[in-house]
């Protein structure tokens, strides 16, 4: 009877506990300051970050925690919730923009995430989803493929940083084929973007002047688990005026 009182209670318990993370806890849900800093210098040791900027919450489960580090660098982590709490799943110590796909079968998943330092005169990030034009035929078949070219901007006024989701229409765009062959049956159902499309960025400074971008050669990274972040080239306003991307 005791042992039945016991596995009672401790039914009674999880279940409680249950209920509170998965209604109660998840909507204000978010790691503490001394926490952030703590996951990501003990997981990245050379990151040695000193401010934790923001927690920019994506969904209930998954969040950005842009940081400045002891030398000044302006990086990224993020974030993932489980049931002991939120545990940084990756590292950057280069805030340069890359595209986040928590659900790599969902394009409305996918986020823009940057910090840039203040420092280097870059007050507008433009950011672009672009696929050549193309012809190709096989036997009977003709397969054209319209180019694409979408555009989108973030001011970098008030912050460096930001979390942007990729625009819906980017996300429609994704999901066309480009002519590429078909992926490897081991990508399962995530978007493949092809040999032909691409996510790319201009950095813009006063008057909507481009700005030569300089990148630290000293950065590192941490990633655990399967982390899908999508690179994002960096283009100049010559080759989208002459469609050369």
């Amino acid at each position: 009877m005791k042992k039945r009182s016991i596995l009672a209670g401790g039914v009674l318990f999880f279940g409680v506990f249950a209920f509170y993370w998965l209604y109660v806890e998840k909507t204000d849900s978010r790691p503490k300051n001394e926490e952030i800093l703590s996951q990501i210098n003990s997981s990245l040791h050379n990151a040695q970050a000193v401010e934790m900027q923001d927690f920019l919450k994506l969904d209930d489960g998954h969040g950005v925690a842009p940081f400045i580090s002891d030398k000044e660098q302006y990086g990224v982590s993020y974030w993932e919730r489980h049931l002991t709490g939120w545990k940084v799943i990756s590292i950057r110590t280069d805030g340069e923009p890359k595209v986040w796909m928590l659900d790599g079968s969902d394009p409305s998943s996918f986020h823009i995430v940057w910090n840039i330092n203040p420092g280097s005169d870059i007050q507008t990030l433009q950011y672009y989803f672009t696929r050549e034009r193309g012809y190709s035929s096989s036997g009977d078949q003709q397969h054209y493929v319209p180019g694409i070219l979408m555009k989108t901007e973030a001011s970098l006024t008030g912050n460096s940083y930001g979390a942007m989701k990729v625009p819906g229409e980017w996300g429609d765009a994704l999901t066309l084929s480009d002519g590429s062959d078909a992926p490897d049956p081991l990508f399962g159902d995530n978007i493949n973007m092809g040999i032909h499309s691409r996510f790319g960025w201009i950095p813009l400074g006063e008057n909507n002047k481009e700005v030569k971008w300089k990148n630290s050669i000293n950065n590192s990274s941490y990633y655990k688990g399967n982390v899908r972040e999508q690179h994002m080239q960096l283009l100049d306003q010559y080759q989208i005026e002459q469609g050369e991307f």
